[in-house]
């Protein structure tokens, strides 16, 4: 994709991941900031650990369930007692070693459910990986007994249990910087052996300023941006290629039209129009045919979705053009019916885009369309007055060289999106026959 910059900050980057996957499943509200708080405390305990490395492993911890939304693993990760999960261990450490700057450290999201009695004898595995690993995983569990409704939760049986589970499930070395460890800052008020862990509110503060320690630099929120636009085909395998493909067109179109500071405006605008998916019942989604006026209800929400998942954490006008992607010009568009007066030119290229998009592309319920149908369909609402007739005229005219280019930009990224797709069912295979077999070596080869 092109350059761009998208103003940021490492709070904001990652609080848009979380408001965007916690749409997904209720269970796993503010889990992820939670483990990352509780990982950063067991890091105190561990002066070995450089700023990067401490900030890289909390942003992985707050992320480490990121494969869950792909998965019907979600019931089972709420267990206090687990078995080992591979699915959506295997779907996060994808994304992490594909579409981020971390995939160094990928390796500790796959492994995170890994009991130590078999993550000791894994070759090729560095021995810091192996720590990272447990220390997500001891983090995570910690925080499942907080919050699972089935128990009181009591500190010293939490104790008795590690102890029980040394050299099985934990390794000494994890267990003796939780021994060393201070808690009480995550505890809730009162008896801290029947307490619970601090809400998320609680800990937004503490959980921002270790990561705005070491901000992310451009090539950093560039992978994780990323990361989040393909996560969205956690909910539809269509909709990636609608997100890239409208971004690359409206990029396109916004090079024969505005300056370059507005390029990048609508660059990033059409990378996170769509985001609000992720929150959309994959059944309406995926409907092989037309919505009913019920169904429609429902997908319509997925712009005031995206307006949440966004919040303040991207510019005013990134927003906007985000936002207003369905507005049409005569005030018949979704979600606030603007009219033309109240949409401005970048606002405009990403919604003739967006529709180019569909258009071309397929669906659960149709083919690719046509050059000449889309063209004919485009100018028809240009006629009557739905989208900008100048974008229209503009892109009708360049329409094979804007498609050729979008193609050639797009087939890399899909191809590498593929990829990581065929990727999943072969290490899911040979996770599951090693683990099985015990032929811990045959894991490694397939990394």
């Amino acid at each position: 994709m092109y350059n761009y910059t998208l103003s940021v900050s490492n709070k904001d980057l990652v609080n848009i991941a979380r408001r965007a996957f916690n749409l997904v499943d209720p269970r796993l509200i503010d889990h992820g900031a939670r483990v990352a708080y509780l990982v950063s405390i067991l890091l105190k305990a561990d002066t070995t650990y450089t700023d990067q490395e401490r900030r890289n492993l909390l942003i992985l911890a707050a992320l480490h369930d990121i494969g869950a939304y792909k998965t019907e693993e979600i019931d089972k990760m709420v267990e206090f007692e687990t078995v080992n999960m591979w699915n959506h261990s295997i779907y996060g450490y994808l994304f992490f070693h594909y579409f981020t700057p971390f995939n160094g450290m990928a390796a500790a999201v796959l492994f995170h459910h890994t009991p130590w009695m078999s993550l000791r004898s894994l070759p090729g595995l560095s021995k810091r990986l192996k720590q990272m690993a447990q220390i997500i995983n001891l983090a995570d569990r910690i925080d499942i007994y907080y919050d699972n409704s089935k128990r009181k939760p009591d500190w010293d049986e939490l104790r008795r249990y590690l102890k029980k589970q040394k050299g099985l499930r934990y390794s000494d070395e994890v267990l003796e910087l939780f021994h060393k460890a201070d808690f009480s800052s995550v505890l809730g008020v009162g008896d801290k052996r029947s307490g619970s862990l601090r809400t998320s509110e609680d800990l937004d503060q503490h959980f921002d300023e270790m990561l705005e320690a070491m901000p992310f630099c451009e090539e950093e929120k560039d992978a994780l941006l990323r990361m989040l636009i393909y996560a969205i085909d956690f909910r539809s395998p269509h909709t990636v290629t609608h997100t890239i493909t409208t971004t690359m067109i409206s990029v396109e179109l916004a090079k024969l039209l505005c300056s370059k500071d507005e390029v990048n405006d609508v660059l990033c605008g059409a990378m996170l129009h769509d985001m609000g998916k992720i929150g959309i019942p994959v059944e309406i989604l995926e409907f092989p045919g037309k919505l009913s006026p019920q169904a429609m209800s429902v997908m319509r929400t997925h712009v005031d979705l995206t307006e949440h998942i966004l919040g303040d954490s991207v510019s005013e006008t990134v927003r906007e053009i985000a936002l207003r992607h369905h507005e049409k010009l005569d005030g018949s568009g979704y979600p606030k019916g603007l009219t033309g007066a109240e949409l401005d030119k970048k606002q405009r290229i990403v919604a003739v885009a967006d529709i180019v998009s569909a258009l071309t592309g397929t669906r659960s319920y149709k083919d690719a369309y046509s050059q000449e149908k889309t063209v004919n369909i485009i100018t028809g609402m240009a006629q009557k007055g739905l989208i900008d007739r100048d974008i229209v005229a503009l892109i009708t005219d360049n329409f094979q060289s804007i498609m050729d280019t979008v193609q050639e930009i797009t087939a890399p990224i899909l191809q590498t999106y593929q990829e990581m797709q065929d990727q999943y069912g072969i290490l899911s295979q040979k996770l599951m026959a090693a683990f099985e077999t015990g032929d811990c070596l045959s894991i490694q080869n397939g990394l």
